[in-house]
């Protein structure tokens, strides 16, 4: 019996048929975004906005209100800075500008813009995935990214993990991998026409291999930390390289393979150098000035004597391998978060990824036969299996890298390991859904037994994935409940509000920071209204350079000081302070102190009288 015969149908309704089918693909992706937002955009001021949040925004007031910033080593284009460390650049308060210009500066602007390149990393997770494995584990891996906690909660801070840099990542990777895909095509056209002569990259092509270079390079300006991806990249290229099939081997030599491959090289790292360039010309500025290139002095320092700041010996690889390893179940299981009251995490979560590894790689292996040769019609079967590999592959390297630090071993930095984790626990349930619904009795002239052993492997699918994600859920569900009865802790508590409110109410224009985590969130909060100046002084004992910024702050009767209460302060100059000012017949007083919700104090507004 014909199929088609046997269920007849217009043509109108055949059209609506395949319209529904193709609109109904698009559906994980809509409802991940849509999960993101409803976890990442609750409570948006929750907890309270942390100093680093501002740290790239402040120069961007200045630069709004066309006064001169501070530039970092006083190096920058004109009057705009290029850097806020020496490994870290200014791209992020650029990339801010449209939201403080829309909403205003303060803390919307500051999260809106990390929430919504998120919507763009779940995005390109997505059409990666659907491009590497199918429909399938696209949405499956996408739902699974949207509730990951560190996902969610470090784009509310993206300061933290500069969460931009995973579109530049999977960004660069899409358009390398489309690049591949048309060489690819090019080489099989010329296996089977002699004749053929390559002309070098096509427009197309060469276009897409400089736009991956200059996100790469944008990467690398965003932070250094992007180096990671650049070796990940490398491995990925390995990977597929080592996984090739002795057809593909055949139709060209390692030699015209690379011949092949030079030109999409050469074109991404001209790319590179043009996305790089404010990178490179921070330390082209500092090799000739000051006969230093700052960002390549600061990363060779590092390989060969312990961080500047946090005293990482890079050397010591065994104990630093431990610590990445412990970041990364950290990272993974979304346990990070304690300053939001309590770190909750997922207990499931390091298993499902241990689990959907061996059995994504078993599956791989029996999917591409081997990895060896297969008729044409399951050829995706096999490439899908070599990425799965690459996936593993990319996630290891991360762990190792994770070892090697220009500042401290953190969590934070895995930010960059997204989604690879959920491509591999989605391959595993996908897979091993599809395996099993195979077993199901198929007849091709019965329309609805084919349906039902597609639906029953989605089912399947979702519901290996279901212990994982509902404890994702729960998890962000704890942080916003306990938030909201918290209102986070210490410096990352909502008391930073209060006070911004008060300097604002009584036009405390100018009050003195006597500690760390103060200056740049008030600015931001109140629009540079209040622009507290700094003179605490980054040594942990208060030095004679504190003293004599504090004997000239105290000429002026009508100052007010900032300091942080005892249990939260960073360099706590207090005793210092009040010690100096009683020298000089003054007599130290609390006028406001901005709590916790808890009912711990935090900041403490004080007056020499």
């Amino acid at each position: 019996m014909d199929f088609v015969q046997a269920a007849p149908t217009t043509e109108k309704s055949a059209k609506l048929v395949d319209l529904a089918a193709r609109v109904a693909r698009y559906i994980p992706l809509i409802a991940a975004v849509a999960l993101f937002l409803a976890f990442s955009l609750r409570q948006l001021h929750l907890p309270g906005f942390y100093y680093d949040e501002a740290l790239d925004l402040a120069p961007m007031l200045d630069v709004m209100q066309g006064r001169q910033p501070e530039l970092l080593r006083g190096i920058g284009i004109g009057r705009f800075p290029v850097m806020l460390l020496d490994y870290m650049g200014s791209l992020g308060g650029y990339l801010t500008l449209p939201f403080m210009g829309l909403f205003g500066p303060g803390y919307v602007a500051a999260r809106a813009q990390p929430i919504f390149f998120s919507c763009v990393t779940i995005a390109l997770a997505w059409l990666l995935a659907r491009r590497w494995f199918g429909y399938g584990v696209a949405g499956l891996a996408v739902l699974l990214l949207a509730v990951n906690p560190s996902f969610i909660w470090f784009s509310r801070q993206g300061i933290s993990v500069t969460s931009v840099m995973t579109v530049f990542s999977l960004g660069s990777l899409l358009l390398l991998d489309e690049v591949m895909r048309r060489e690819s095509r090019e080489s099989s056209i010329e296996s089977r026409e002699p004749s053929a002569t390559r002309r070098g990259l096509s427009q197309g092509s060469w276009l897409l291999a400089l736009s991956a270079g200059a996100l790469i390079g944008l990467g690398l300006w965003a932070k250094l930390l992007f180096l990671r991806w650049v070796i990940v990249l490398m491995v990925i290229g390995a990977v597929m390289w080592v996984t090739r099939s002795r057809a593909a081997r055949r139709i060209q030599s390692q030699r015209e393979h690379l011949a092949a491959l030079a030109p999409a090289l050469g074109w991404t790292v001209v790319g590179a150098l043009l996305g790089a360039s404010p990178l490179i010309y921070y330390n082209l500025v500092g090799l000739i000035r000051d006969g230093q290139a700052w960002t390549v002095t600061l990363l060779l320092d590092s390989l060969m004597r312990p961080t500047q700041q946090f005293g990482v010996n890079n050397l010591d690889f065994f104990h630093n391998i431990r610590k990445a390893i412990d970041d990364a179940r950290v990272f993974v299981d979304g346990s990070y978060f304690w300053y939001n009251g309590v770190p909750f995490g997922n207990v499931y979560a390091m298993p499902a990824l241990i689990l959907g590894a061996v059995v994504g790689a078993i599956l791989a292996v029996a999917r591409g036969r081997g990895l060896g040769d297969l008729p044409p019609a399951e050829q995706g079967k096999r490439d899908a299996s070599r990425r799965f590999f690459a996936a593993l592959a990319s996630i290891a390297a991360l762990v190792v890298l994770g070892a090697f630090t220009v500042s401290g071993l953190w969590s934070t930095h895995q930010f960059i390991m997204l989604p690879l984790p959920q491509w591999v626990v989605a391959c595993a349930a996908v897979w091993l859904a599809e395996g099993v619904a195979r077993l199901v009795p198929r007849d091709p002239w019965d329309a609805s037994r084919h349906a039902t052993r597609d639906s029953f492997a989605a089912l399947l699918a979702c519901a290996l994935v279901a212990l994982p994600f509902s404890r994702d859920v729960w998890v962000n569900e704890q942080h916003h409940a306990t938030l909201a009865r918290t209102g986070g802790t210490g410096r990352f508590s909502d008391a930073i509000y209060k006070l911004a409110d008060w300097l604002d109410a009584n036009a405390v224009r100018q009050p003195v920071a006597l500690d760390w985590g103060i200056e740049k969130n008030l600015r931001v909060l109140t629009a540079d209204r209040v622009r507290p100046i700094e003179i605490f002084g980054f040594s942990e004992q208060a030095d004679e350079g504190f003293r004599q910024r504090a004997t000239e702050m105290l000429r002026d009767p009508s100052r007010r000081y900032i300091v942080l209460w005892e249990r939260f302060a960073v360099y706590n100059r207090r005793r210092e302070f009040t010690e100096i000012a009683n020298r000089m017949g003054r007599q130290v007083v609390e006028t406001f102190i901005a709590h916790e919700r808890s009912g711990l104090p935090v900041y403490v507004v004080l007056e020499a009288r």
